[in-house]
């Protein structure tokens, strides 16, 4: 999501004005002109019998934001035509609007907030979280279950030619085919008219050129096992109708081998099918089939963007944050989330709704704070996620630890979240000013240990306390585990 400053739109004109072919120029560019909104995300099919609020965000933006200075701000000036509104426009934080339409049927400009969206991208900024691509769905237990970066080589795939389609069909998010398993009756029926019904000629020249390709290696065989010369390759041309129509009746029989052949040749996305399809195909005589496998869009459907989505273009988050006074930390800097629903055992809701960065967090299903059921020995986060505070303004907040984030076919970004270190946890809480560990150990009359520098040689350094690194004790954050209260 880009800003552009009110200076570049100062010479957006009306269409129906004639102009210079130089300012028609500037006006089409980049620079000078905003570009055409994208389609909004696709309605929920069970919205009919669902309350959804009108004013809630959609999964992602449609339009521009479009920034200005605050002197600009001030007089209206957004380098439109017309000045903005100033009751509307100086009511807000940031200057942050989007244009639905620059000459509206009122001949006003039709505008609204973008802080939205735009707070929501600068927020998942700061947490550094790369876009990991989703894990696969598929039931081969030999799949890599881990989780890469979408801007991997071997993830971050584009086909050139029909070769490298079937060899990345598992790999790719860009297909030109659609996604089966997605599609209504309707839209399959549709497809089926206006896209494959017209390409019967082209399907059996495809089907030629398999076949010649697959006579062409059993000749090959034979001819190796016999010791005899190896013939050259069949082409297409060579193979007659009569050949094409029984190799067609064999294909028929294959359901798995015919499923991968139009599926190649209409490039479309990866289906996960089922286990009995899989088996189905093993059971045709004379042959060993088995479908590939492991496509992390097999489930969902790929994207409809890249799978970044423009959220974030970091590669990994392997790297160390370092401390003004303690140093290099093992973990990275947790985040502040807000507790949207807590857990209650009672009704069967174990999943507690955590909102962080604009997102609401997905916990892990495994035994953790967020759906822990044992009532002995609560922590804080678990206190928190387990009981709904009213009397607290903007509600219960807790530190947790984000692991990775995707993005889904249809634009909706998911959060991963897990138990934040409480080591960190007290060392944030020190930064933003909810917490003074280092200066009560001081008060306490103990030096604090500051960990010495490995280059230092002595002769200029000022050393407190011990020569040797400090530890989590020495600066008071073992305290918390043995309960002192102070500290929590």
């Amino acid at each position: 999501m880009a800003l552009i400053p009110a200076a570049s739109l100062e010479l957006l004109t009306t269409a129906g004005r004639s102009v210079s072919p130089g300012a028609a120029l500037l006006r089409s560019s980049r620079m000078f002109s905003m570009p055409a909104p994208i389609p909004a995300p696709p309605g929920d099919l069970s919205s009919a019998t669902k309350h959804y609020s009108p004013t809630s965000t959609i999964h992602f933006p449609t339009h521009l934001t479009v920034t200005t200075t605050a002197s600009s701000r001030i007089n209206g000036d957004w380098g439109f035509k017309r000045p903005f509104p100033l009751k509307t426009t100086t009511n807000t934080t940031y200057p942050l609007a989007r244009v639905r339409q620059v000459d509206s049927v009122e001949q006003v400009t039709d505008f609204q907030s973008a802080s939205d969206h735009t707070m929501t991208l600068r927020k998942y900024q700061e947490m550094n979280l790369p876009i990991s691509v989703p894990i696969s769905n598929s039931m081969d237990n030999t799949a890599v279950r881990h989780t890469k970066s979408v801007f991997e080589e071997d993830a971050d795939l584009t086909a050139l030619d029909d070769e490298q389609k079937a060899e990345l069909a598992n790999k790719r998010w860009k297909f030109s085919g659609p996604w089966l398993a997605g599609m209504t009756d309707g839209d399959f029926k549709k497809f089926l008219d206006k896209k494959v019904r017209k390409k019967r000629v082209e399907f059996r020249a495809f089907l030629k050129k398999i076949y010649a390709v697959e006579l062409s290696k059993e000749q090959a065989q034979k001819a190796g096992d016999a010791g005899e010369e190896i013939p050259p390759p069949l082409t297409a041309d060579e193979i007659t109708d009569e050949e094409l129509t029984e190799y067609m009746r064999e294909l028929r029989q294959d359901r798995m081998v015919l499923y991968n052949l139009v599926s190649r040749f209409l490039d479309l996305a990866p289906v996960d099918l089922a286990t009995e399809l899989e088996m189905l195909g093993r059971l045709m005589p004379g042959r060993k089939t088995k479908l590939v496998r492991g496509s992390p869009y097999g489930a969902t459907g790929p994207p409809i963007t890249h799978p970044s989505a423009g959220i974030s273009y970091l590669r990994t988050r392997n790297f160390q944050e370092n401390h003004a006074i303690y140093g290099p930390q093992l973990h990275h800097t947790p985040i502040k989330a807000r507790v949207l629903k807590p857990t209650n055992f009672a009704t069967g809701s174990f999943g507690p709704s955590i909102g962080i960065a604009g997102f609401v967090g997905h916990a892990p299903a495994e035994d953790t704070s967020f759906n822990s059921s044992k009532q002995g020995n609560v922590s804080l986060i678990s206190a928190a996620i387990h009981k709904l505070n009213l009397d607290k303004d903007g509600g219960s907040k807790v530190y947790v630890q984000p692991s990775m984030a995707t993005v889904d076919s249809t634009g909706r970004i998911y959060v991963n979240i897990g138990d934040a270190n409480e080591q960190s946890q007290l060392v944030q809480k020190e930064m933003v000013g909810e917490g003074s560990v280092f200066d009560e150990v001081v008060k306490k009359g103990a030096t604090p240990q500051v960990p010495r520098n490995p280059r230092d040689t002595g002769r200029f350094s000022v050393r407190l306390g011990s020569k040797t690194s400090g530890s989590a004790k020495s600066y008071g954050l073992g305290q918390t585990f043995r309960g002192d209260k102070h500290y929590e």
